[in-house]
């Protein structure tokens, strides 16, 4: 095993304890999360996933036991895995009695931290340091691992495990962590709206592989829902 295969196992394994942890936390608790966004009520028991849409409740069953249940920032999916989401309106069209298929984003990315199904792209992260926890981001099409930004706190595929902890940021690693705006162009990959000179890893310009430069109100404008 090389180094950095070591420092990898050292890393999955410390991820793995973290869900773990939590996990616990969940069933200490009635085995029963909840996270509430807008006006949809989300939560999750065993295989369920339960929610209130538009005013109608939502008891659907999965493929999969889902760890959490997370909408995107775009309102059309929910992330229910370190890899998994379902769409919005296949759970507002669940079947009694059929489980609904959870999709998956590729294998050896990270986890999951905000998806935009309708401008088919995603973003996850993948920690490069345990203490303190450091993160780096891959931004891609979704069905593909070919991260779209090579910039500072982007995972370069190549580059040594000393160089990646260098470019790293801290978040809080969660699910929802990171922000895509509404048309797919623009990540906030720590979840951060700040694009001043000073913000790292600031936010990125997907076209354009470029970090976004603008005041406040120009920087937030770039994330509202255009009606």
């Amino acid at each position: 095993m090389t180094e950095n295969d070591g420092i990898t196992h050292v890393l999955k394994k410390t991820f793995y304890l973290k869900v773990i942890s939590v996990l616990t936390l969940s069933v200490a608790s009635a085995a029963y999360t909840q996270t509430s966004f807008a006006d949809d009520s989300l939560s999750t028991s065993g295989k369920f996933v339960d929610a209130s849409i538009d005013g109608k409740q939502i008891h659907c069953s999965l493929d999969i036991s889902p760890t959490y249940a997370v909408q995107s920032t775009d309102g059309q999916s929910i992330m229910v895995s370190d890899r998994g989401y379902v769409l919005k309106s296949d759970l507002k069209n669940c079947q009694a009695g059929s489980n609904l298929h959870v999709k998956n984003i590729p294998d050896g990315v990270g986890f999951l931290s905000d998806i935009n199904v309708p401008q088919g792209i995603y973003i996850s992260l993948d920690f490069v340091s345990t203490q303190p926890m450091l993160y780096l981001a891959t931004v891609a099409k979704i069905g593909t691992k070919r991260n779209l930004i090579n910039l500072d706190g982007a995972y370069i595929v190549g580059k040594s495990i000393n160089q990646l902890k260098k470019a790293a940021f801290s978040t809080s690693g969660d699910a929802g962590s990171s922000i895509i705006s509404p048309d797919g162009r623009y990540v906030a990959a720590d979840g951060q709206i700040d694009c001043s000179q000073d913000a790292y890893p600031g936010v990125w310009d997907v076209s354009k592989n470029s970090r976004v430069f603008a005041d406040t109100d120009a920087c937030n404008a770039l994330f509202k829902q255009t009606k």
